[in-house]
């Protein structure tokens, strides 16, 4: 074998133990394989197996029943390089090599090969299969409890999430990204470790960001059982902080499996009896936060009971660490989701829940946070003085200078922040000049997130709507609707449709017309009206 088949032999024997270790079946493998190797199918389930010439042969030659089977490696290649050079397999030596691989016999010739056999031949083909019916299923993790305090009367486990395993579309994404982008063997092997233990080929955004020996530390803190140190729960935190930018750039659809890849991870870590107590409380604040950010992205994909379970055993773990911040975040975000919902009781629960732990918490920025949260849960309510007093306030605390109370995790909330949802407030408090007024000045940031500024033209629509200005309230919906495009926000798409529902007085207009139609071209809404 020539030097370059040892080097694919060797990437592919890593590549199919690293998925035979998630569940993968050999046929998937082999499926999987052919995205980045143009050869046979009968190579391809060599490749699959990670087995060389003269082991295929051994294999072989021990299965023939009758004891007369003499295949060498020569012509092993010779089979495995046919349609274009070689010979023709006969339908036996296919038949036997389906049982070598444990596979039907079908699946080791392409249907240009399958043709060139006679009747009779094909029926024997057909009829063999070895695949055995105890083949392996994927793994499913059993939640593991980190234990802590649980709020709100509801027992909720802390629980280990299954290892989220990349489906084949996302192996494949993975696998075409690799050969394409890394040419070294070495690197391209570790990513495609690191990135399946991540979430897939989306984790490659994440991973870029690392240095070599970043990468080399976070392999060994996926197979290794040994004591974490500090500059792993580092790295830990690093790459937590950059999971949140990721949805900016791509969306909860994309990040979610990493995020959720990434606090399997945390958890792993976790249940290892060699943590020093400092670092333990990093790591319980590591998987806090990543819990957190998850329930958002579930929350921002319309999965509500996924987001409350996230948001809950963040709470539950930060409760663990006594961590005033990240719980009253935490309750804030359970607020917000469930004033989207509707659940006026709830999202006042959480709201109040969240003001308490935010008296103790150090950070300026964070009260800042929960107060325009306050005001726009109790705008919703109709409670304008209240409202309006909180939104007051959150504008005098987010001018305050950043200290390193305030954590990193809210990277994102600024002046113009606090002004986006003043839009909110103030339609909600029926002042629709004034929400106009404020949307224009909240778009008009040019750093604002695609996310954000969907969220913010939808309400100025609203403003418009409510004003009778429906061409320009069209185009503003217009405006939002293009951002689902490279965002794959359901909550955005969601708020497209309710925005949309506003103008069913004004259905006949032709801007609403030409409206619905690029709607229903883009997806959002399934039928195009007529």
């Amino acid at each position: 074998m020539s030097g370059e088949g040892v080097h694919v032999l060797l990437e592919c024997r890593r590549r199919s133990e690293a998925l035979r270790a998630m569940g993968y079946t050999f046929d998937q493998i082999a499926d999987l394989f052919s995205v980045c190797y143009d050869v046979s199918r009968l190579r391809l389930y060599r490749y699959a197996y990670g087995l060389t010439a003269a082991e295929a042969a051994a294999r072989y030659n021990d299965l023939d029943p009758a004891g007369t089977a003499a295949l060498r490696e020569s012509r092993l290649y010779e089979f495995e390089h046919w349609p274009q050079r070689g010979m023709r397999p006969t339908a036996r030596t296919i038949a036997l090599f389906a049982h070598v691989y444990r596979t039907t016999a079908r699946r080791l010739v392409s249907d240009r090969v399958y043709a060139s056999y006679s009747v009779r031949d094909r029926d024997l083909i057909d009829r063999t299969d070895h695949r055995s019916s105890h083949s392996a299923q994927r793994p499913s993790a059993a939640p593991v409890a980190i234990s802590g305090h649980v709020t709100m009367g509801q027992e909720v486990e802390a629980a280990r999430p299954a290892v989220p395993v990349p489906g084949f579309k996302d192996c494949a994404a993975l696998l075409r990204a690799l050969t394409a982008e890394e040419a070294d063997v070495k690197r391209r092997d570790l990513l495609f470790e690191l990135a399946l233990a991540l979430g897939g080929a989306p984790a490659l955004a994440l991973l870029r960001h690392l240095s070599p020996p970043e990468k080399d530390r976070l392999a060994t803190a996926i197979r290794s059982s040994t004591r974490v140190d500090a500059a792993t729960v580092e790295l830990i935190e690093k790459l937590t902080a950059r999971c949140r930018r990721l949805d900016d750039e791509f969306g909860p659809a994309k990040v979610l499996p990493v995020v959720e890849g990434q606090r399997a991870l945390v958890a792993d870590l976790l249940h290892r009896e060699s943590l020093l107590p400092g670092l333990r409380d990093r790591l319980i604040r590591a998987y806090a936060e990543l819990s957190q950010l998850a329930g958002w992205l579930h929350h921002d994909l319309l999965d509500h009971p996924g987001a409350r379970r996230r948001y809950q055993e963040g709470l539950t773990a930060a409760h663990q660490i006594r961590d005033a911040t990240l719980i009253a975040y935490l309750h804030t975000c359970l607020a917000a989701m469930a004033r989207y919902e509707g659940r006026t009781g709830s999202s006042l629960d959480h709201i109040y829940a969240a003001q308490g732990w935010a008296r103790q918490s150090p950070s300026t920025l964070l009260r800042s946070v929960h107060a325009i949260d306050l005001a726009r849960v109790l705008a919703a309510n109709g409670n304008v003085r209240d409202s309006e007093h909180a939104l007051t306030r959150s504008r005098q605390l987010v001018e305050h200078p950043r200290t390193e109370a305030d954590p990193s995790y809210l990277y994102w909330w600024t002046p113009s922040g606090v002004q986006r949802h003043a839009t909110y407030c103030m339609l909600a408090w029926g002042r629709p000049d004034e929400a106009i007024d404020s949307a224009q000045r909240a778009l008009s940031p040019a750093a604002i997130s695609p996310l954000m500024r969907g969220e913010t033209l939808l309400i100025y629509a609203d403003a418009l709507t409510q004003k009778r200005e429906i061409p320009a309230a069209t185009d503003k919906i217009r405006q939002a609707a293009r951002i689902t495009v490279r965002h794959s926000s359901g909550r955005l798409a969601d708020t497209i449709r309710q925005t949309r529902t506003r103008l069913e007085p004004w259905a006949t207009n032709k801007h609403v017309r030409t409206l619905d139609e690029e709607l229903a071209s883009l997806g959002i809404t399934s039928v195009r009206p007529a």
